[in-house]
């Protein structure tokens, strides 16, 4: 542990931060004037104040002719508070969260992180590229990809910054001495390529070389260019006729990425930008082009359609000279991302979710009636109005419920943030990415936009959504036979059980217009209950050890295969024993996306032929008696949010509700509705039943079941039943997770009182007085529910203001071992979970303290005892020697009652162990086990907390109407 020091990177961001704003004082009235011009749409594009374009090292491109670079051009030789832009999580995508021990706390070994820098990769089906830990022993333990090979993996979705310009230390890439680079440092080292940064075998694991590839800085204009009014003008390219657009793709990722010229990618799509906003294609015109070798010429499947001319090992680019006026260029640029800017990235959920974007495609068409014709990429909202801040926006895109700023006049010159927050607004996600981040704020909701907003949008003009339904189901006949008394209850308990996405978003299809199978199942929401979401599971498998849980990654997998040429010429594999080299079983192989991939076995000789060679793998990574089980698992549940049908297309009560003889709907839910056991969806069919049998097969998620033929299913019933256990939408299970982590917010006392839960008036009134108007505040939004009841609030001020934001905080359970030591301390018996705190500074390095700074600290406590000289809180700094804090550093003591949650709220200026004795009671020898500490279960307690949990369930289940599902 470090103690904190006030380093050179948090004084040169707030030096950042005070020169940005003196620069906006200079450009705030001309930069004003160009919006108010163009008109009240956001969506359009605005000319940007004229501006140098400078590279690197911080020369204008028409004096160096090099690539440009937004952090000189935009940030630091600029206006923009490039750092705090690309701290936000579309830029991270994890890094800011990683560390080599994730994936052991989640139960993957194998993961550094919970986004797509080091997570479970959305893309490669149930053999996807693992990214290496930081710190590797050996070339064997080094995983598929380091951070070079992830860029050029990856490059098509994500647009530079964060883990793609900095190391999982927070530094660049290209300004770390190669010399001071640890061996086998995955930030820093590469399998696949040599030490010139050329293609390699997949056995060569070699030091990147930085300095030459450059780092690919954050491409302002992936987000804030005009695609559909993007030119070609390089002549090279006159015979492609594929859009600007995909030739800008394919010379970004394909020719610069996959070459390592990571430094030009930023510079590849100003050769698209058109310059020319005065409507005549004759004045078309772009900052540069890069010249082109072997355009048109025969190449082989799969290989790049040109390369770009090097000179001393660089791409040559040709400025345009004469763009600039007295150095600077003026471009038009999106005040806000449209459609096709989300879209380039967000494509992938055509296939998951049945999502196509807000685009011209959602908006809906009608035929010579009036009637409106079937499109299953039509979304309701297209093109309506939305009112917020006296600011009326049409709902075109994506920001009219993602964008914080998409509301604020533009009369004022406060809606030109400089430094503008880019962390957009979001829920509760498939991906596990910031979880902090959910619903602080969330997106634009139906329960907000129909609700809750101070003037929502009811169509029916009911002055609520639960009587705007009750009326409609009234008319409709749904509510026969149920008595006037309890209408409104049987309606309430919809609104609380079932999203609004459940019934409205309906008749999905994914690419090419497959049908895509909806399934149901729990997820938390902004008010903390559990309702039914639509979603669409992502169902993987993987490979592991069954003792160790040690995961075979890609390259490892793919050893023990080699393509051959069959007797008809087609390509086949042939699994290879890896000891004797010895032929076994066939496979089929085919080239997808450029890889060449390797298909299942399709018998149970060969599936036992196998899992032989995989123990063998394992044996050689040094696991002594290997034994490789197929996992079958579900790596993310793809949540359905958008293409919201008409009222008309919603869901009927006869799809989840059966009638009783008398003709009313049976409060029940039926067998056979969507809702049902009888809906269900194949997972897979296994090549023979005896996979299973035999234990080399595992289904990992309790709701998936398997038959005598082989025949793995899962059906709705089970999985709302599971569900409200773990309503977790990952892998990662961060429902219950046994530790959480993000980062401070700062609000007003008021907002950190009601997030941390302080609801008595006299509470919040201490809360006041110890802090002032403001203050941070931290807590958990997911993991066992102990620790969404802890809360860390650190006092705003002007020192917590340098550094504090930049903290990652990990509030975890304690391990078994910690929590017999603090039983067993001699300080009494625990009364509260054995909570572990953690920070870790903006470089990497844990922090125990924070250079004289306390922070209030609130922990659950499980007693009616409110005595503070019996109540005492311990604490440790390495599990195993336990001290009480000072009595006078308790702040705020609540008992636990029939009515209230217990809490101790109190001062601390270190991080480490905490919990809560009482003094006068004896420990519980904890050698019979944790189970036996008072109210504090196995882990720190997290097993009482999930039976009240199911308890509170209850109040769903209302006298009658009820959402019963029935168990055997």
């Amino acid at each position: 542990m470090t103690e904190f020091i006030y380093t050179a990177k948090a004084a040169q961001k707030n030096a950042r931060r005070a020169t940005i704003n003196s620069i906006w004082h200079y450009l705030s009235i001309p930069l004003l004037a160009g919006l108010l011009t163009t008109g009240t749409v956001m969506a359009e594009t605005v000319m940007h104040p004229a501006i140098p374009i400078l590279d690197e090292q911080g020369n204008h491109v028409l004096d160096s002719g090099k690539s440009y670079s937004s952090r000189m051009t935009c940030g630091t030789g600029g206006c923009h508070d490039y750092e705090a832009i690309t701290s936000a999580f579309h830029f991270q995508m994890g890094r800011d969260e990683a560390s080599d021990d994730f994936g052991t706390k989640h139960g993957l070994p194998n993961l550094v992180s919970p986004g797509y820098f080091g997570g479970y990769a959305c893309m490669g089906g149930s053999n996807p590229d693992v990214l290496s830990k930081k710190v590797n022993a050996s070339e064997n333990d080094f995983a598929d990809r380091g951070s070079a090979g992830w860029i050029q993996r990856c490059a098509s979705c994500h647009m530079g910054g964060g883990w793609m310009e900095k190391d999982r230390n927070g530094n660049r890439y290209d300004e770390t001495d190669p010399a001071s680079v640890a061996d086998l440092d995955g930030d820093y080292f590469n399998r696949g390529t040599d030490a010139n940064n050329q293609p390699a075998s997949a056995e060569v694991v070699s030091q990147w070389d930085w300095k030459k590839s450059g780092v690919v800085e954050a491409d302002c204009f992936i987000c804030h260019a005009d695609f559909n009014a993007m030119i070609n003008r390089d002549p090279q390219l006159a015979a492609d006729t594929t859009s600007p657009l995909s030739q800008f793709k394919t010379l970004r990722r394909t020719i610069l990425g996959n070459s390592g010229y990571f430094r030009n990618m930023g510079s590849a799509i100003l050769e698209f930008i058109n310059l020319n906003v005065s409507g005549d294609p004759a004045n078309d015109t772009s900052l540069l082009t890069f010249r082109k070798l072997g355009y048109g010429d025969e190449v082989a499947h799969g290989s790049p359609p040109y390369t770009v001319e090097l000179n001393n090992g660089e791409p040559v680019i040709n400025w345009n000279a004469d763009v600039f006026v007295d150095g600077k260029v003026d471009i038009p640029m999106l005040r806000h991302p449209d459609n096709d800017n989300c879209m380039m990235c967000h494509r992938t959920s055509n296939s998951r979710r049945g999502f196509y974007g807000f685009g011209e495609g959602a908006a809906a068409t009608y035929d010579e009636d009036g009637v409106v014709e079937e499109d299953y990429q039509d979304d309701v909202h297209k093109g309506l109005e939305w009112t917020e801040n006296g600011q009326t926006r049409n709902i075109e895109n994506c920001n009219a419920c993602h964008s914080k700023g998409y509301y604020k006049s533009l009369a004022s010159t406060s809606n030109v943030d400089l430094g503008a927050d880019h962390n957009f607004m979001k829920g509760n996600s498939d991906m596990d990415l910031r979880n902090d981040l959910d619903y602080s704020p969330n997106a634009r909701s139906c329960v907000y936009c129909h609700d809750d907003a101070a003037e929502p949008a009811i169509p029916s003009g009911q002055n609520n959504m639960l009587n705007a339904h009750l009326e409609k189901w009234k008319t409709n006949g749904d509510m026969f036979g149920y008595t006037q008394s309890s209408l409104s209850r049987i309606t309430q308990t919809h609104l609380d059980v079932i999203s609004c996405q459940a019934c409205h978003i309906t008749n999905k299809k994914g690419r090419r217009g497959s049908d895509l199978q909806i399934l149901y199942r729990y997820r938390q929401e902004e008010d903390g209950k559990l309702r039914m979401v639509p979603y669409n599971p992502r169902i993987r498998y993987y490979w592991k050890d069954r003792e160790t849980g040690r995961s075979l990654n890609k390259t490892e997998r793919n050893s023990v295969f080699e393509s051959k040429t069959a007797s008809d010429g087609s390509m086949v594999g042939v699994i290879i024993d890896p000891e004797t080299g010895q032929e076994m079983s066939r496979v089929s192989a085919r080239i997808s996306h450029g890889s060449l991939r390797f298909g299942d076995p399709e018998d149970y000789q060969g599936f036992t032929d196998l899992k032989k060679v995989y123990d063998k793998v394992l044996k050689s990574k040094g696991i002594t008696s290997p034994d490789a089980v197929m996992v079958w698992t579900e790596s993310n549940q793809y949540i359905m949010n958008h293409n919201t049908r008409p009222s008309v297309e919603s869901l009927q009560c006869d799809q989840c509700h059966s009638r009783k003889l008398s003709g009313a709907f049976s409060a029940l839910l039926s067998a056979d509705g969507i809702l049902g056991e009888n809906t269900s969806k194949i997972v897979t069919i296994l090549a023979d039943q005896r996979m299973y049998d035999e234990g080399m097969v595992i289904l990992d998620l309790p709701y998936m079941k398997i038959n005598a033929d082989g025949v793995v299913t899962e059906n709705v019933s089970d999985i709302l039943y599971e569900t409200r256990l773990n309503p977790s939408l990952s892998i990662l299970n961060a429902a219950r997770a046994s530790e959480t982590n993000g980062k401070f917010q700062r609000v007003s006392v008021a907002d950190a009182a009601a997030k941390a839960g302080l609801f008595r008036a006299q509470d919040k009134a201490t809360l006041a007085e110890l802090l002032g108007s403001h203050a941070y505040i931290f807590r958990p939004v997911y993991g066992d529910p102990v620790l969404r009841r802890v809360a860390l609030i650190p006092p705003a001020n002007s020192v917590t203001d340098r550094t504090f934001p930049d903290y990652q905080m990990y509030v975890g359970l304690a391990a078994n071992d910690v929590i017999s030591n603090a039983n067993n301390a001699g300080l009494g018996a625990l009364f509260a979970s054995v909570i572990s705190l953690e920070a870790v500074d903006i470089d990497g390095s844990k922090l125990s303290s924070f250079a004289g700074t306390r922070i209030l600290v609130k922990i659950p406590y499980t007693s009616s005892n409110e005595n503070t000289k019996e109540v005492k809180v311990i604490t440790s700094e390495d599990g195993t020697n336990w001290i009480e804090i000072d009595s006078n550093d308790i702040a705020i003591l609540r008992p636990q009652t029939n009515e209230e949650d217990g809490f101790i709220l109190f001062w601390t200026g270190h991080f480490s162990y905490y919990s809560v004795t009482n003094v006068n009671v004896a420990a519980v020898d904890s050698t019979t086990g944790n189970s036996e500490i008072a109210e504090a279960g196995s882990g720190g307690g997290g097993a009482i907390s999930w039976l009240l949990l199911l308890v509170a369930f209850s109040g769903f289940f209302m006298p009658g109407f009820s959402f019963a599902i029935k168990r055997d």
